[in-house]
């Protein structure tokens, strides 16, 4: 599918995008990461791929946790293998499709 993702997608969107990752942070505008996550009162369904480089895993699991710290239960965290890292979400599907069905129910 990355044939026909090239067909459709401009390659100037894609610096674009980079960017916003890595210079993105939940924190920003409150005094701290826990300040931020309280403010969340929707139910939050986070995926974690193994080997994704962008969205660590571990960055996920730690949202998870920390927001349950807060005493936010409404919180869900898996953590799907793959050895696609962040491509993992457009080929895995079979692997996340449950989950997403799930969490939009």
């Amino acid at each position: 599918n990355g044939y026909n993702f090239t067909k459709w997608f401009d390659p100037l969107s894609y610096l674009y995008i980079t960017k916003a990752i890595n210079i993105h942070d939940l924190s920003r505008g409150f005094d701290s990461l826990e300040e931020a996550l309280d403010k969340i009162v929707s139910e939050l369904y986070l995926v974690g791929f193994e080997k994704d480089f962008l969205f660590l895993p571990s960055e996920m699991e730690y949202i998870a946790t920390t927001m349950r710290a807060c005493g936010k239960e409404n919180v869900d965290y898996v953590e799907i293998q793959s050895d696609y890292g962040h491509d993992a979400f457009l080929v895995e599907i079979d692997k996340i499709d449950q989950y997403v069905r799930d969490a939009l129910c």
